[in-house]
């Protein structure tokens, strides 16, 4: 019996595009059993419409327009599931990926394949018409990737993937839906599986821009981040630190505009710098920590910044209570004694504030 195949197209102002690669597909793909799903993120041109319009004549293809959870990662997980396909197959519809090749994607899972990967480091793969910048950038990238994931493939930064519909269903709840390349996080979770790599000559981009950019860059980081050392210290908590360790320059800046500006006591002052600091870390918190969970409207933030202000201010006695109590007991000197006091209460506002402030379960 031979194997569905189930296309999976992440789109984002792809109109130009899209038709052309429809109708390559269908070319390369006649006489077998597939779909196309155009996962479209409510693209400003239409694109999903255009994908509807064309399905009306394909009865394979289908038109996905996604309003919410926006994003390439999202996209691919929601087509994933929306798939009948025994090989979910995910490629780009910008024309870059070579169509050609997703019969030798086929044969490999015929072959008793559960990943395969289309890469362009390996025999048969190369790249057309990038500058020397391009390379360098996914050099580099590629090279991160082999340093904090196992080496299962040489092309770990290809959006041009397939996966076996057991393999994934088994690691899905596993998957991080929002990460940058859903292929790290498949591939970080590939040992003992069997993988096929298939060369192929990634095109120059002929119609639409480039979605490479800074943002995409530091969601990479911050994937390679997860996969390697989330699981031990959170990204969040690390943001979340470095919120706090900002807090204290703002805090020591507050100090000294409190005493020379305003002519407070050092008192006033103190206190005006501890204000000024919860003040800054609850806005940077609320709008790069936990994002994801962010505070709106003016009753939203006014609860927020209570909650954030009490969780603080038990942090606050806690550090106290157990730098204090170290300190009477001998066990340490004063400042070993009000390190761990900080680090007690830095866990402790986290995990409060992760739970009640912004009320997220996230990592």
């Amino acid at each position: 019996m031979s194997l569905s195949i189930s296309i999976i197209l992440p789109t984002y102002n792809e109109r130009q595009n899209l038709p052309i690669l429809v109708e390559r597909l269908e070319k390369v793909l006649v006489g077998r059993d597939f779909e196309v799903l155009v996962m479209d993120d409510n693209s400003p041109d239409e694109t999903w419409l255009l994908a509807r319009e064309l399905s009306e004549t394909r009865p394979w293809l289908r038109s996905i327009r996604r309003l919410a959870n926006r994003g390439l990662s999202p996209a691919v997980i929601d087509g994933f599931k929306a798939a009948e396909g025994d090989i979910l197959l995910v490629m780009d519809a910008d024309l870059q990926h070579d169509e050609n090749v997703i019969p030798k994607f086929i044969e490999a899972f015929e072959n008793g394949a559960e990943l395969v990967v289309g890469s362009r480091k390996v025999d048969g793969g190369g790249v057309e018409n990038w500058s020397m910048v391009r390379r360098f950038v996914s050099w580099t990238a590629t090279q991160m990737a082999h340093l904090v994931l196992p080496r299962t493939v040489t092309d770990p930064m290809s959006g041009f993937f397939a996966v076996r519909r057991e393999f994934f269903q088994n690691i899905s709840e596993e998957i991080n839906p929002k990460g940058f390349k859903i292929l790290l996080e498949i591939a970080a979770r590939a040992k003992g599986r069997v993988i096929r790599e298939v060369g192929f000559t990634f095109r120059g981009r002929i119609y639409g821009e480039s979605k490479l950019s800074a943002k995409v860059m530091t969601q990479y980081l911050q994937a390679l981040y997860e996969l390697s050392f989330g699981k031990f210290i959170p990204l969040r908590f690390v943001k979340y630190g470095i919120v706090g360790a900002s807090g204290v320059v703002v805090n020591l800046g507050g100090l000294k505009l409190g005493k020379e500006l305003f002519a407070l006591s050092s008192s006033q002052a103190t206190a005006f710098g501890i204000e000024i600091s919860v003040i800054t870390n609850f806005v940077l918190n609320n709008s790069w920590t936990f994002r994801d969970a962010k505070l709106s409207g003016v009753r939203g933030l006014a609860l927020g910044l209570a909650s954030f202000h009490v969780v603080c201010l038990a942090g606050a006695l806690i550090n106290f209570a157990i730098a204090t109590y170290l300190r009477n007991k001998g066990l340490s000197n004063d400042y070993f004694a009000d390190l761990f006091g900080i680090v007690v209460a830095t866990i402790w506002n986290y995990i409060v504030n992760t739970r009640a402030t912004w009320r997220t379960r996230g990592s």
